[in-house]
């Protein structure tokens, strides 16, 4: 069996995922408080719970990297620089272009699986917000386990639709 193919597909997978997270960890290392991505999303957050008549806030902490999603001037849920998708998208992006196809297609499908992505993170954000308020006990599992779960397997898909629609299993010559 050739084992070239899959060899440099790690390889490049690998290579990206190290430049592209390093890039982000300098990005992250930027800031003593909350980055204007996180701040970003939470914002959205709120005004997606804001749109089923949500009394929810954003409050900014002077110190703090965390970013709370406030309800009546309680404090439900903290977003956290990892909860702003950007790790999960750096995965899916190094997958989409060590996997290879072409460059019009990449683009195109990179763009709508990111906003696939940070969508369904607004989403999951808004669904834990409100597993704080009513099931605090549960907040944990949903969102260690459950959600993150979800979020890769739509990842998983939109790979499998990159695989079968637009990319090439490449050799070394390609």
């Amino acid at each position: 069996m050739n084992y070239k193919p899959a060899i440099y597909f790690l390889l490049r997978y690998l290579a990206l995922y190290l430049v592209l997270n390093t890039l982000y960890a300098f990005y992250i290392d930027h800031y003593e408080e909350e980055d204007p991505l996180t701040l970003a999303i939470t914002r959205q957050t709120a005004a997606f719970l804001r749109m089923f008549d949500e009394p929810v806030s954003v409050v900014q902490v002077t110190g703090s990297i965390n970013v709370p999603l406030v309800r009546n001037g309680v404090t439900v849920i903290e977003v956290y620089e990892g909860c702003n998708s950007v790790n999960v998208i750096i995965v899916y992006l190094c997958f989409l272009i060590a996997f290879r196809g072409a460059w019009k297609a990449l683009l195109k499908f990179a763009f709508a699986g990111i906003a696939v992505i940070y969508i369904m993170n607004v989403l999951r954000l808004a669904a834990l917000y409100g597993i704080a308020f009513y099931y605090p006990q549960q907040l944990y599992f949903f969102h260690k386990f459950f959600f993150t779960g979800i979020l890769y397997a739509v990842v998983f898909v939109l790979w499998y639709f990159w695989i079968k629609n637009f990319g090439r299993w490449n050799t070394v010559n390609a």
